[in-house]
C-alpha cells in the first residue's frame, strides 16, 4: 500500500512539474523563443556567435514556417465545418423530399384506413426511437 501511496504522489509531482516548465513559453515572442533555443544549444554545444546567430536565424524560418501551416490548417477545419453543415443540410432536405414522395406513393397504394394506421405506427416509431427504448432498422 506504501508503495502504491509513494508511486501516485511521484507521478502527481512530476505532472505538476512538467506543467510549470511550459507555462514560460505563451509569454515569449517569436524572436525570443527562436533566441533561448538557440542561446541553450550554443551552451550545450560550446558555438561561437555565427552558428547561435545562424541558429537563430534557422528557428525564426522553422518558427514562422509552423505559425503558417497552423494558421492555413485552422482555416482548412472551418472549411470542413461548413462543407460539414451543408452536407448536413442536404442530407436533411432529401431525406424530407423522401418522406414526402413516400407519403404520396403509399397514398396511391394504401387505403385511407390502412394509411392512417401507417401514419400512427410512424409515430409510434418516432416516439419509440426519442425515448431510447424501441430500435427499429428499415
Amino acid at each position: 500500500m506504501k508503495k502504491i501511496i509513494t508511486v501516485l504522489f511521484l507521478a502527481l509531482g512530476l505532472s505538476t512539474f512538467a506543467q510549470e516548465r511550459g507555462e514560460g513559453r505563451k509569454d515569449l515572442s517569436n524572436e525570443e523563443m527562436a533566441t533561448l533555443s538557440a542561446k541553450r544549444l550554443a551552451m550545450q554545444l560550446d558555438l561561437n556567435e555565427d552558428q547561435e546567430m545562424k541558429l537563430k536565424t534557422l528557428y525564426m524560418s522553422r518558427i514562422e514556417t509552423a505559425k503558417d501551416a497552423r494558421k492555413e490548417n485552422a482555416e482548412k477545419r472551418e472549411e470542413m465545418r461548413e462543407k460539414r453543415e451543408e452536407m448536413r443540410e442536404k442530407r436533411e432536405e432529401m431525406r424530407e423530399n423522401d418522406v414526402e414522395e413516400m407519403k404520396t406513393e403509399l397514398k396511391k397504394i394504401l387505403t385511407a384506413e390502412q394509411y392512417q394506421k401507417w401514419e400512427q405506427l410512424q409515430e409510434k416509431r418516432r416516439k419509440g426511437r426519442r425515448s431510447g427504448n424501441v430500435r427499429i432498422r428499415n
